[in-house]
């Protein structure tokens, strides 16, 4: 399995601002909290053989407090960061929210040419997100991954076949997760079957039939 935690509450969630860059901010004193909730119903419902992180900071300390004191090594990996705001970076106009989230529509619909003003397009985020997911996701066992809400449905919507419109309305609030199985699909094989794996839970959303 593979269970794709977002970080919990920072400074700039509580100003709406589209802060995506590294090393971003740090958690609040209610993201902390929150972080220490999320490790502790993970650990208490799954059996999981591994954690890492996205190397922004608000990614980092929600590894720690959630996860440190059953694992000792929580990697920082390169790749899995938020997806890129480009012209609307740290702006929280509602200008700059429509944009970003118009392009995500079409992320949702594996448009892979979709493009933020400046920033990502899918095919670049997805090839670097993949590049940093997919060789724990080979390993088998669990890994869990704190990440960012926009990127794992981003990722979420393309690893498996997911309704666009659900994944465009099912919002991931700070420390809630998304749980794949990478090993749904017709070969086994992570990797080979990309785009055909399942969605176990996604938040706590009812998942369409």
């Amino acid at each position: 399995m593979l269970i794709l935690l977002r970080h919990g509450q920072t400074t700039s969630n509580v100003d709406h601002k589209l802060d995506t860059l590294l090393p971003g901010a740090e958690l609040t004193e209610l993201g902390r909290e929150q972080a220490k909730a999320a490790g502790e119903e993970i650990l208490a419902t799954y059996d999981v053989d591994r954690v890492i992180s996205s190397q922004a900071t608000r990614a980092k300390q929600t590894a720690q407090i959630a996860f440190s004191e059953r694992f000792g090594d929580i990697p920082a990996v390169e790749g899995i960061q938020e997806v890129h705001a480009g012209r609307w970076e740290m702006h929280n106009s509602r200008e700059a929210h429509e944009a970003y989230l118009t392009a995500f529509r079409d992320f949702y619909r594996r448009k892979l040419e979709a493009l933020i003003d400046g920033g990502d397009t899918l095919d670049l985020f997805l090839s670097r997100y993949k590049g940093g997911l997919l060789p724990y996701a080979a390993q088998g066992g669990t890994t869990v991954a704190v990440s960012h809400g926009g990127a794992i449905r981003a990722f979420s919507a393309n690893a498996c076949e997911v309704d666009p419109v659900f994944a465009e309305m099912s919002y991931l609030p700070n420390c809630q997760y998304v749980v794949l199985d990478p090993t749904a699909g017709p070969t086994g094989d992570p990797v080979e079957d990309f785009g055909q794996w399942r969605v176990v839970r996604w938040a706590d959303y009812e998942l369409p039939g």
